[in-house]
């Protein structure tokens, strides 16, 4: 039987993603021609993958003049475009309009300001409640207040986190500075109240700005899909750079051609491991220089905060190629992935990675890693930590004396309030027409939880979330809790959490049969071989994190058996579940946690006292990892040397 179904797709929107591609293709191919050398261009990518558009040969248009290669560095960065780090660099000292910048925030934004690294994308990789977002502002208002870089657009992949920026960047800017360009179709009671006076309406229409009012906005905020709105008004650099140029010529031929400056002198992308790479595109092509712009003049700054472990582009497509994010596909190429300052080349410690005099000359870094997490308790962080970020987290999250951390439900080591909870009820199917999956027995004990949080643990309904991988289940879940008078607590999939926060999350996991486990990870559902919801859903609780599931069915996915180990080695589960004592890795917050509970501490690792001030014990839980950190390196070294000696003697014999 053939069926004819058609997909309803926003034409707008492909034809902007179509004049952002043909330029950037354009750009690219008078920039350089690259050489095939080995399978492999000078790109760095291999013919027949989705950049095979790239020209192989230049296109048929003669062009005298120098060309600029800003666009081919930013999608395709190498080492040999980087700049080289002869010095130590010293300790980032400037006033911040944000007093709560930590030390790498603050390296960050010192590196974008300084540009030391060179024409390059700027990475800035944050893990969960690592504070991405307040970097990414305090670095737009230090390029406006100690830069050149006067005029600059700030995009998002969605409205909402477009909404956050603009709301965060209000705070230091006027009305005359600040723009929230939003496309007319929008509907003013999507906007937040607040940032209504800084967008633009006409004819009870969002809409752009005259051409002298938004040449004089420092900063514009919009969203990826909206930035397209400026190329197809011609305010992209450039358009706006050629005209400029070729006026003045016009009007004073006799004089000798000036270079005047680029109007957008920054690119700063939000939430970028987010959105697809048509989804930046015509962001970039606002902002990049025409070919004949000089290189040798200032060139506009790329930054992209994101994370690429959590949640990626929401398309339909599984195919890798077209829903890896540009920021994920960046943090693979050797020019971050392999730098001795990367994520997995450094050691687990409880500071940030330290530079030698002794690793010089090298490429400069074009990227910062954030470590410090202000959202969790030390032991919900801990196997993410181990599993997605190499151990380099650093819990720094403040965590009241409160009912809830002494409830009966935290029943592991010094009541670290994580539980696992082994459920077995048969996962069913509605036989409705929808075909969902659901667990009534899992919704009623997520129900049961919810309530005796509330009653038992003084936890406020708003407070507590409950997130399951699957539609039907959440919709049972719902109906359950509102028949329970539960109206406020937060019930969703887990794709709707990507950003947010609770102070208790309860995890259903649903599937409990292992036949449909193929499928579910054939067709990206479920949370079992879905490594990225798995962290998601693991990282957004702050104080408590409950999880049911299967262990048969979890016990499939490698990570998940990683947690369940982690859970059962410290008595963090209920029921009478045999798990498997030994998964994984033992992580360093782990190793942590055990050292401060053999001295005797009872106070959350990392965290404030009530005043807000650092107590001592923070610094006995920085010793005490310290120590442990220097004791595995003595007996690593020491393994070292057994070995060589051993290969030595072998050798001779």
């Amino acid at each position: 039987m053939i069926v004819n179904v058609v997909f309803p797709i926003r034409g707008s929107l492909i034809q902007s993603q179509r004049r952002a591609l043909l330029d950037i293709h354009l750009q690219l191919g008078r920039a350089s021609t690259p050489r095939h050398q080995d399978g492999v261009n000078e790109f760095g990518e291999s013919p027949g993958t989705k950049y095979a558009t790239t020209p192989t040969t230049k296109p048929d248009c003669h062009v005298t003049e120098p060309h600029n290669d800003w666009t081919r560095r930013i999608l395709f960065p190498t080492e040999a475009d980087g700049n080289l780090q002869t010095k130590l660099r010293p300790v980032p000292h400037r006033k911040l309009f944000d007093h709560d910048i930590n030390y790498e925030q603050a390296h960050a934004v010192n590196d974008v300001c300084s540009n030391l690294y060179g024409t390059l994308p700027y990475l800035i990789s944050g893990p969960p409640g690592t504070g991405k977002t307040k970097t990414l502002v305090e670095t737009a208002m230090q390029l406006l207040n100690t830069t050149t870089a006067n005029h600059m657009l700030i995009c998002a992949p969605s409205e909402a986190a477009a909404d956050t920026l603009a709301l965060r960047l209000k705070l230091y800017l006027s009305t005359k500075q600040l723009l929230r360009l939003n496309r007319p179709g929008r509907a003013d009671n999507e906007v937040p109240a607040g940032l209504l006076q800084y967008c633009y309406i006409e004819n009870d229409m969002f809409y752009l700005p005259p051409f002298r009012d938004i040449m004089g906005y420092n900063v514009v905020v919009t969203s990826c899909r909206d930035a397209a709105i400026l190329a197809e008004a011609h305010l992209t650099n450039s358009d706006l750079w050629t005209m400029q140029r070729n006026m003045a010529s016009a009007f004073n031929p006799e004089e000798p051609a000036r270079v005047p400056p680029l109007h957008w002198t920054a690119l700063l992308l939000d939430e970028a491991a987010q959105a697809t790479e048509p989804d930046v595109l015509p962001a970039i092509s606002v902002v990049s220089p025409p070919p004949t712009y000089p290189s040798s003049s200032p060139q506009p700054r790329f930054v992209m905060a994101g994370d690429e472990h959590q949640l990626g582009p929401r398309t339909a497509s599984r195919n890798p190629q077209f829903s890896t994010s540009l920021f994920a596909r960046l943090s693979n190429r050797s020019l971050y992935k392999t730098h001795p300052l990367s994520r997995q080349n450094t050691t687990p410690s409880s500071g940030p990675p330290v530079l030698k005099r002794s690793m010089l000359p090298l490429t400069y870094p074009p990227f910062t890693l954030l470590l410090r997490n202000y959202r969790s308790h030390p032991a919900i962080l801990s196997v993410p930590s181990s599993l997605f970020y190499s151990n380099t987290l650093i819990p720094q999250a403040h965590t009241p004396n409160t009912p809830l951390q002494s409830s009966p439900l935290w029943r592991g080591r010094s009541a670290w309030p994580l539980l696992f909870l082994p459920h077995y009820g048969t996962d069913e199917l509605e036989r409705d027409g929808s075909a969902g999956w659901y667990n009534p027995s899992e919704a009623r004990i997520a129900c049961a939880l919810a309530q005796q949080l509330i009653h038992q643990s003084a936890v406020h309904q708003s407070d507590i979330c409950i997130m399951a991988p699957f539609a039907a289940q959440v919709k049972r879940l719902r109906a359950l809790l509102r028949a329970h008078g539960l109206w406020d607590v937060n019930t969703g999939p887990l794709e709707a959490f990507q950003g947010l926060e609770k102070r208790v999350v309860i995890l259903c996991t649903t599937r409990t049969r292992l036949r449909f486990l193929a499928h579910d990870v054939a067709s990206g559902v479920g949370i079992v071989g879905q490594r990225q919801k798995m962290n998601v859903a693991l990282t957004r609780a702050k104080e408590g994190l409950v999880v049911l599931g299967c262990p048969d069915v979890l016990g499939t996915d490698e990570w998940w058996r990683a947690w369940m180990a982690f859970c059962w080695r410290n008595g963090a589960v209920g029921g009478e579940w045999e798990g498997p004592r030994e998964g994984g890795v033992v992580g360093v917050l782990e190793r942590a946690l055990l050292a401060k509970e053999g001295q005797g501490g009872k106070r959350v690792l990392g965290a404030k006292a009530d005043d807000g001030a650092w107590s001592g014990e923070y610094e006995e839980w920085v010793e005490g990892l310290r120590g442990k950190l220097e004791e595995e390196e003595q007996e690593e070294g020491e393994r070292n040397e057994k070995e060589d000696d051993r290969l030595e003697n072998r050798g001779r014999e």
